[in-house]
Order: structure tokens, then C-alpha cells, then sequence
């Protein structure tokens, strides 16, 4: 049995930051693989959420990569109750940027041919996870959006006259 951990991060604002993504494959003994990138740089597309499912879609591709006979059940875990929700079909998914990523992973799953169960757990069981999604990061890139961003409230002092 695989044991896959997904998570995400976005920084340094979330919705419109940059998504980190990350994944961890182990047995019950040993990692076996890991990986994360970066997948949006802002915009009003670039949420928690689709960080999270961007994790998800990226540990199913290298699923259905592997050759069918290294392939065994797989229980993956998310701190995220909507991806777990979602990606088991409990829940439906009505927001138009997640719905494409969910086929994706339904698609993913089916193409595996074995079983992939979902499953929520805490965060702080998920901190392995989590610290490599931040790795991903540019410290320099960070800077710059955090240097570089528009104030766009409005407030009394805003008024040019």
C-alpha cells in the first residue's frame, strides 16, 4: 500500500499569492518519492483550494505513471476536508475553477485501475507535507510581491481632492 500526503501553501496573501505544491509516496516503511513546484502566480485564480487540488493532481499523475505492476491500493491524505469531500464524491463541487481539477483526479483514478481512497487528517499530521510545499518558493520572488503589490482599498485619505 502507498501512503501519499498532499499540501499546499500560497504566499504571501491568499486568494491571489503564488501556489506551492507538494507531495510525499511512502510505504509503510520508507519514502519512496516527493516532489512540489510552483503551479500559479497570482491572480484571482490562485487560491488555497486550487493549491491544494494542484497537490492532489500532481501525486495522481506520477500514480498512473508508475507501471502497472509497481502499482498497489493508495490512501490519500489532505489536510483539506473539500478536497477529501470532493475528491471522494461526498460532496459536490459547484466553484467553476476547482470543478476542471476534480476531473482531472476522477479521471487520474480511474486510469490507476487500483484503489485510491481519500482521507482527512489534522494538519499537524500533515507536516512533512506542508514544509515541502514552502520549499518551492523563491525567497527573491516572494520579496518582490510582497514590494510590488497594489493598495486597492479604499478609504476616506484615498481621494485625490
Amino acid at each position: 500500500m502507498y501512503f501519499v500526503n498532499t499540501d499546499a501553501s500560497i504566499m504571501p496573501f491568499n486568494p491571489g499569492g503564488i501556489i506551492a505544491w507538494a507531495f510525499i509516496v511512502k510505504t509503510r516503511k520508507e519514502v519512496i518519492h516527493q516532489d512540489c513546484g510552483i503551479s500559479l502566480k497570482g491572480g484571482e485564480s490562485a487560491t488555497g483550494n486550487v493549491g491544494e487540488y494542484h497537490a492532489v493532481v500532481a501525486a495522481m499523475l506520477w500514480l498512473v505513471k508508475l507501471p502497472k505492476e509497481k502499482r498497489r491500493p493508495v490512501i490519500l491524505r489532505s489536510d483539506s476536508q473539500l478536497i477529501v469531500n470532493q475528491c471522494s464524491e461526498v460532496w459536490n463541487c459547484n466553484d467553476e475553477k476547482l470543478q476542471p481539477l476534480l476531473k482531472m483526479v476522477l479521471k487520474a483514478k480511474k486510469q490507476y485501475g487500483m484503489g485510491i481512497t481519500f482521507k482527512w487528517i489534522p494538519r499537524d499530521q500533515n507536516k512533512e507535507a506542508d514544509a515541502l510545499s514552502r520549499t518551492a518558493y523563491d525567497p527573491e520572488e516572494i520579496k518582490w510581491w510582497k514590494e510590488n503589490q497594489l493598495d486597492i482599498t479604499f478609504d476616506g485619505d484615498d481621494i485625490p481632492w
